[in-house]
């Protein structure tokens, strides 16, 4: 049995529209960071697991999509935004979550975004 719950996709690489990872004030540090975790590959799986959590979870915040993934709520945050910024995801109306007790926002999947 795999560790994951869904299948590895065979070019882990993310998209050219995806993000950047670190900001321009960040300390280098993290912009080598970002630079290791996109070359490993690990940007782009990590990026695969988010968008198939969105679509189990249809409506979901960052941590209901979570409980789905084998990543955890701060993993999956983190990529929601990218996925939203290239186009795959959009974020969606605020409500209480079920996880957290508190008001998020939810993950929808974006027109077209299901290919």
């Amino acid at each position: 049995m795999s560790e994951f719950l869904f299948d590895r996709p065979n070019d882990p690489k993310p998209s050219d529209s995806i993000s950047p990872l670190s900001h321009r004030g960040d300390p280098e540090t993290s912009r080598e960071a970002a630079k290791k975790f996109q070359e490993s590959g690990k940007l782009g799986l990590h990026h695969q697991i988010v968008l198939d959590g969105v679509k189990r979870c249809s409506g979901g915040t960052h941590s209901e999509i979570a409980t789905v993934t084998p990543l955890d709520w701060l993993q999956v945050a983190r990529r929601l935004s990218e996925l939203a910024t290239a186009g795959l995801i959009r974020r969606g109306e605020e409500r209480i979550c079920t996880i957290k007790g508190s008001k998020c926002c939810t993950w929808w999947i974006a027109e077209g975004g299901d290919r």
